[in-house]
């Protein structure tokens, strides 16, 4: 299973089709009746469409940049909402996926764990607290590798 933000993508990409469409029908809709600023505010409606829609997809593809593209969802569907680009429901929905997206905690898989070397990193489930290394364990005195079997520390001599 990947750990991405799934539904804050779902929900902000929907909630920005909504506020896509919403600001096309404007753009039609407004030009017949108010000339160039009606078309112009559909525009902007369609821009902000697009840019949550493309927010959406970064969320999904770079999780690591999750706080950035919330905000910046999050931000367009306030502005998009009293405007009734995404016939409230976008906005509404894109809103919701934005409040996902900054919530939204990646696990703690192999690849993100904290820079350690392999022969420092502790086993809990070892009774003498030592570390295994890549040739057995690790002396908890001074550090060197101990070869697997090895009642003695080669380096310092140290009891295992």
């Amino acid at each position: 299973m990947s750990d991405k933000p799934t539904a804050a993508f779902v929900l902000s990409l929907i909630g920005g089709i909504f506020i896509l469409l919403g600001g096309v029908a404007l753009a039609v809709g407004f030009s017949f009746l108010f000339g160039g600023i009606g078309a112009i505010f559909g525009i902007v409606g369609v821009i902000f469409g697009l840019i949550v829609i493309l927010g959406s997809v970064m969320l999904y593809q770079k999780p690591q940049s999750h706080t950035m593209w919330g905000v910046i969802i999050l931000i367009l569907s306030i502005i998009a909402f009293p405007s009734a680009w995404g016939f409230g429901i976008g906005s509404l929905l894109a809103f919701i996926g934005a409040i996902l997206a900054l919530v939204y905690k990646p696990s703690m898989g192999p690849a993100m764990m904290p820079s350690q070397p392999m022969g420092a990193m502790p086993m809990g489930s070892m009774g003498s607290g030592q570390a295994m290394g890549s040739m057995g364990m690790t002396c908890k005195n001074c550090g060197a590798s101990i070869p697997a079997g090895s009642t003695r520390c080669p380096s310092c001599g140290a009891t295992v």
